[in-house]
């Protein structure tokens, strides 16, 4: 009941935030709630099976070639839920030829199909149709995107006490025993990368009108792959909060080094995720929760 008062209150208090804040924290807000999502999103599959996925990039793009195609013959929240639709659609797709696979090699299928279709509509808007990237109707999202990261972890805490939810944790504890148990495991992958891969589908469809122009870089930049992978080992792997941590923090800081390093970026990111696998790569929650078990022993 706490925490149902708790999150009503930070909601009511995001609400409120375009009326009291300047334009450039509004957007800083809605940049944070962006990653949140998509993290929170990524670890529901990925952190719980350990089935590491770098292809939402792939699904983003989907979402925002989705609202680039259909904005304007659709009204807006339509094209959200046909994002949504074709984006599980598409992933479960995906799921059920990749997820026989194991290991390295459904991480590298994953990345190598956000390159694809990177590649493919830009040889297709080149050469077919003459041109590239597509012009969106500006519009305010950001209580799109608030409204719709909400709705991603409420549902993904809801997912979590399920049986699917129940079973993705299995599968990342151990796939034999669970299949031993008689865990339909791949039916249970599919399910969870498709739903995984729908929240992250949608937020891309509500997140495309605030560029106005689109193309393929954009729309499958590999940030988008690689972002929620760096924000959940940060956070850590293991719990909820671990990604919910890691995706407020990883986001600021994205924010702090683009404005003031922005030639070192890539650069300045790829040592950060450097340090967090070799001094904590539990996690900053695994690492919070350890050092207080400590503390408690000494006490």
């Amino acid at each position: 009941m706490l925490l149902r008062y708790a999150s009503l209150l930070i909601f009511a208090l995001l609400a409120a935030m375009p009326l009291l804040l300047s334009t450039y924290y509004v957007s800083l807000l809605l940049s944070v709630m962006l990653w949140l999502g998509i993290t929170v999103s990524w670890h529901f599959f990925s952190g719980n099976t350990k089935y590491i996925s770098l292809g939402s990039a792939a699904f983003f793009g989907t979402g925002v070639y989705t609202t680039a195609i259909f904005q304007r013959s659709m009204p807006f929240l339509s094209v959200l839920l046909l994002a949504y639709a074709l984006t599980f659609i598409f992933a479960f797709a995906v799921g059920a030829v990749t997820l026989r696979l194991k290991g390295i090699y459904f991480t590298i299928f994953t990345f190598g199909l956000a390159e694809l279709l990177n590649n493919a509509i830009l040889f297709w808007e080149m050469r077919v149709t003459g041109t590239r990237g597509r012009f969106i109707m500006p519009m305010d999202i950001y209580y799109y995107i608030l409204v719709i990261t909400l709705i991603v972890l409420t549902s993904i805490m809801f997912l979590r006490k399920t049986r699917l939810g129940l079973a993705l944790r299995v599968i990342g504890e151990n796939e034999d025993v669970a299949e031993h148990f008689g865990v339909n495991t791949t039916l249970y992958k599919i399910f969870g990368f498709a739903f995984s891969s729908a929240f992250i589908g949608v937020l891309g469809a509500a997140f495309a009108p605030r560029w106005g122009y689109i193309d393929s870089g954009i729309a499958f930049n590999s940030l988008y792959s690689f972002m929620p992978v760096i924000m959940t080992l940060f956070g850590g792997m293991e719990t909820f909060l671990g990604p919910i941590i890691g995706a407020i923090t990883i986001s600021l800081l994205e924010e702090y080094l683009l404005t003031n390093f922005k030639s070192y970026f890539m650069l300045i990111l790829g040592l950060i995720m450097i340090t967090i696998i070799l001094v904590m790569p539990e996690g900053i929650t695994e690492r919070f929760r350890k050092t207080i078990r400590r503390l408690g022993r000494l006490l």
